[in-house]
């Protein structure tokens, strides 16, 4: 650090959020650009078979375990300055202990959602890529099992203000409270202009809840198209059910019969058709018009006379 830099710069190690879910990405199929994006930290080309590739969050604008968060602003300067940082383990200062780096950054903003203090729920999703070697194949083993997913950061703020008054608390401080609530609002304390990443870690525990390793989606997948056949089918069945209904008890009204769908397995609302279906003939035999009536073979058609 800079000597000259005010003594109110911070180093901050905001630890990340755990996620319940992990990504194993398609290494095979890495485009061009990010093979392009990956080979601006490698001295030698770099082919897909050779590369893991995984997404987390870095960190976001929610209020964390130890009564702190991101501005949106420093999440947007801290998605520039952790492209080309490496990932250790446990904030350890050690070469060896490098496992990965990040490719690229982008800021998310996730309008469904909202922070516990109303704010739209913002993060940092990076993307972060290690070469297979036989030393780390177990930890790409524990990535993809959800055993190694959450994460935190090492990063410098030079502003880090109170939610409750405003005053910058390295300067001037204030009378206020982190983690205590004044006039029904929790005060907390803003980080802000970021002046440098250092690292990224793989941790027990993190300060942030939603930050570590995350699925990724993949839009019109396999899974979705099943999903969207499988509900096709159910409207089928439950509209076969209810036509087969009406003559079996047409006191019913269909409105009734289709909550009871909605609470069956497909397999429960096959039976229920074949059952309705069979009552159906029982109480409605079909009479073909040209069936031969009487031992001699003869159509004489009684059954449709007045």
């Amino acid at each position: 650090m800079n000597k000259a830099e005010p003594c109110f710069t911070e180093r901050r190690q905001k630890k990340s959020r755990e996620v319940n879910n992990t990504e194993k990405e398609n290494t095979n199929t890495l485009s061009e650009k990010e093979l392009e994006l990956i080979g601006q930290f490698a001295r030698k080309k770099l082919e897909s078979d050779e590369i893991y590739t995984f997404s987390l969050i870095l960190c976001d604008n929610e209020i964390d375990r130890d009564n702190e968060k991101f501005t949106v602003s420093a999440l947007n300067k801290l998605a520039e300055l952790f492209v080309g940082k490496t990932g250790i383990f446990d904030h350890n200062m050690k070469s060896k202990d490098q496992t990965a780096r990040i490719y690229s950054a982008e800021v998310v903003t996730d309008t469904n959602r909202k922070t516990s203090d109303g704010e739209p729920y913002t993060y940092i999703k990076a993307k972060a890529y290690m070469v297979r070697t036989e030393k780390n194949k177990d930890l790409i083993a524990e990535i993809d099992a959800g055993i190694k997913k959450e994460t935190s950061v090492g990063c410098c703020v030079s502003d880090i203000s109170c939610s409750i008054c405003g005053m910058n608390i390295k300067t001037h401080g204030c009378e206020h409270q982190k983690g205590k609530v004044y006039g029904g609002k929790l005060c907390c304390y803003h980080l802000s202009e970021p002046t440098d990443a250092y690292e990224w870690s793989f941790v027990a525990v993190p300060a942030q809840k939603n930050a570590g390793v995350i699925k990724s989606f993949v839009p019109e997948s396999e899974t979705e198209k099943l999903a969207e056949w499988a509900n096709e089918y159910r409207e089928e069945l439950k509209a076969d059910i209810i036509r087969a209904a009406v003559s079996v008890i047409p006191e019913m009204k269909s409105s009734s019969l289709e909550e009871i769908c909605e609470s069956l397995s497909v397999k429960s609302m096959r039976e229920m058709r074949d059952a309705f279906r069979e009552n159906a003939k029982k109480n409605l035999p079909v009479i073909r018009q040209l069936d031969c009536v009487g031992t001699d073979n003869e159509n004489c058609n009684s059954e449709y006379k007045i």
